[in-house]
């Protein structure tokens, strides 16, 4: 099972004064893929670009970063890994573009989610093709969106027998001229998984780190046979604050609800010695899986090439396994990154300026 570390949706405007931020925190869901498990990656990307520029690639950047959480199944043990961000973008006008991401990621301490020590972990490789959106010039709100496609390059996806993924997106905005800017959004994406099967098609690896545990099955995560989620929709609201041209705060909260294939009915054998199995169920959480995810980042941009985000990102289901809520915010989930981005386009245009 691939330890939880998403990405949130939604595309942040960049303010349109020309000292403001060259990168605020953008979080992008890449998908819950099952009930019981979630790919997802804390990214730190680009904004939209820069007023004025004219190179088709700007908002292009690569991060780099290191993440602190508690490991499975021990939370005293911290898991510590890095992660490099491949983000390119391709602009074709102010109104249309294209972006892709692809993260490679490291674990230091023993991993609960891979068979061998610092194995180097893929994400999905997404692109979306995005519409800047239509401002309404009475009220200022902006309405934008894009279409999401995922495709396997996780291990995790190739498990559930996973071909790709369709997710169009809407979000709502309104800036305000507060210090160096602010801006609320609120966003929504509906994703559709084509799979080959309804079920995990993989067991999961031996959990190096899991000793005092009783039972041996316990330290191994037999996912196979699991439903996997085949759509889902997710959506919530998004804050982004300026107050100075080269510091950004913003905050997540996301509420995403799976939705599983029907359960199939028992066998002949069993159903005929309790009828009631091949009843269809009237339980809905055995049709949909619910969960939260919550972050906030602070964005430092010392120069415009550079930014540095120290950010948190928590994402749970929304029920424990007794049954219980789990607090949405902070919890045994939370993933405390520290990430430094590279803007291509800014770190170019730096040094043209330079040579002039």
């Amino acid at each position: 099972m691939l330890k939880g570390r998403p990405v949130l949706p939604g595309h942040l405007k960049r303010p349109s004064n020309a000292t403001s931020l060259r990168h605020v925190v953008v979080f992008l869901t890449l998908s819950v893929s099952s009930v019981a498990a979630a790919q997802a990656v804390p990214t730190i990307g680009s904004g939209s670009s820069s007023s004025g520029s004219q190179l088709p690639f700007h908002g292009t950047a690569v991060s780099y970063g290191h993440q602190l959480t508690a490991d499975n199944p021990t939370p005293e043990v911290v898991g510590w890994s890095h992660r490099i961000g491949l983000m390119p973008e391709y602009h074709f006008n102010k109104v249309a573009f294209f972006r892709a991401r692809l993260y490679l990621s490291q674990e230091f301490t023993p991993s609960d989610s891979t068979n061998t020590l610092h194995e180097i972990e893929l994400s999905d490789l997404w692109v979306d093709a995005v519409w800047t959106g239509f401002k309404e010039k009475n009220t200022g709100i902006r309405i934008a969106g894009d279409l999401r496609t995922t495709f396997p390059t996780s291990k995790f996806s190739q498990g559930v027998s996973r071909l790709f993924t369709l997710g169009p997106s809407a979000n709502v905005s309104r800036s305000f001229n507060v210090l160096g800017g602010l801006s609320l959004i609120y966003s929504g994406r509906f994703t559709w998984r084509f799979n080959r099967f309804t079920t995990r098609q993989n067991d999961g690896g031996f959990i190096i780190n899991c000793g005092g545990f009783a039972l041996p099955e316990a330290c191994i995560d037999g996912n196979t046979g699991r439903r996997v989620a085949q759509a889902d929709i997710i959506h919530g609201p998004t804050i982004s604050f300026s107050p100075h041209a080269r510091l950004n705060i913003s905050g997540t909260f996301l509420l995403q609800h799976g939705f599983l294939p029907r359960l199939s009915p028992a066998d002949a054998e069993l159903a005929a010695q309790v009828p009631s199995l091949n009843a269809p169920s009237t339980n809905p959480n055995d049709y949909v899986a619910h969960f939260a995810a919550f972050s906030v980042g602070v964005t430092y941009t010392p120069w415009d090439p550079v930014s540095l985000t120290l950010g948190a990102f928590t994402f749970s289901p929304q029920l424990a396994g007794d049954g219980k809520y789990i607090f949405p915010l902070f919890n045994r989930n939370t993933v405390v990154s520290l990430d430094a981005t590279f803007d291509i386009e800014a770190a170019v245009s730096s040094f043209t300026k330079e040579k002039k």
